[in-house]
């Protein structure tokens, strides 16, 4: 699984205000590798998930076939945002 997230520091942002763009790996429920983008935009296409603090533009995750998911708080960190996505705690678009 490869999730894409906006940070500004080491915690998530809106894409807006991001200063940085990464890509999360996971290999068999583990956080294998993070790879940093140049942008939003580099990111589409290369994940399977799109994780946001709130919500925003997603259709073009949409169209490349990535889900869009919202994180249960403002603030979290990379490793609270895995933690999340594997407990199924992030919040699908269609559920808001």
């Amino acid at each position: 699984m490869r999730l894409g997230i906006p940070l500004k520091g080491d915690i998530i942002s809106p894409s807006d205000s991001a200063t940085r763009f990464v890509r999360v790996n996971l290999v068999e429920g583990k956080l294998d590798s993070i790879d940093e983008f140049e942008n939003r935009d580099s990111l589409v296409g290369e994940v399977d998930f799109f994780i946001t603090p709130k919500e925003e533009y997603v259709f073009d995750f949409l169209n490349m076939g990535a889900e869009p998911l919202l994180t249960p708080a403002p603030e979290m960190s990379i490793e609270e945002i895995v933690s999340a996505f594997l407990f199924r705690e992030l919040y699908s678009y269609a559920s808001i």
